[in-house]
């Protein structure tokens, strides 16, 4: 073979090599592009699941407040009713301590009226005795 013949083979071997080195980069080009697609679907997955989670944790916290906002109401108008039931008590107690204090003060006037009316009666009694004994003595 002349040098002629071996600069071409030459030529050809380095056109095939460059050939084939091109194809390895589109290789490497079209699957570093998919990989990298695959990471940016991977990330928005991942991104979609992170909204979820934040969307359905909002919700729970505010399912949360609604419910403990409801219990203060509940427990509000459950103070109030009690309230309104201890008010109640004390004045129906009020009004029962009033009736027994005017029963007594009642009562308390009548023993004192029959008590004078006894003494009324034993004055009267002894005017009699001391008339009978000055009708006896004389």
């Amino acid at each position: 073979m002349t040098s002629d013949e071996l600069a071409q083979a030459e030529l050809r071997d380095c056109k095939r090599t460059v050939l084939a080195l091109r194809q390895e980069l589109e290789a490497a080009h079209a699957e570093a592009a998919a990989r990298q697609q695959l990471s940016a679907v991977a990330a928005r997955a991942e991104i979609a699941q992170f909204e979820a989670t934040v969307v359905a944790l909002r919700e729970k916290l505010e399912e949360v407040r609604a419910d403990r906002e409801k219990a203060v109401q509940q427990a509000i108008a459950a103070s109030h009713n009690d309230i309104q039931q201890l008010k109640a008590s004390v004045a129906a107690l009020r009004d029962t301590l009033e009736i027994a204090r005017i029963d007594k003060d009642n009562g308390i006037k009548q023993a004192v009226s029959a008590a004078n009316a006894e003494i009324d009666q034993l004055h009267g009694t002894i005017r009699a005795l001391r008339e009978q004994i000055e009708i006896v003595k004389t």
